[in-house]
């Protein structure tokens, strides 16, 4: 389930590394399963991205590049939203 709320960036080449989305992750604030309802995608989806077992496609990398330029204020706004 993809929440509404999240806007989804342009299909674009956006990079992916499994070290910038944990980054991304811990800087919001978030454990795996609050990023993962941000995303749509499970707890464990959002462990195998970090530790590089997985990547994500398509939208879901649109939507992990959206959240990238948000503050933690927005990402809480999203969060409560999307749950």
């Amino acid at each position: 389930m993809q929440p509404e709320a999240v806007p989804a960036a342009p299909a674009t080449k956006a990079r992916f590394t499994a070290k910038g989305l944990k980054s991304q992750r811990t800087r919001l604030g978030f454990a795996a399963a609050e990023y993962a309802v941000l995303c749509g995608v499970t707890p464990q989806t959002i462990y195998n991205w970090e530790t590089g077992k997985a990547r994500p496609r398509g939208k879901q990398l649109d939507v992990v590049a959206s959240l990238r330029g948000i503050g933690k204020k927005e990402a809480k706004a999203l969060l409560a939203k999307a749950g």
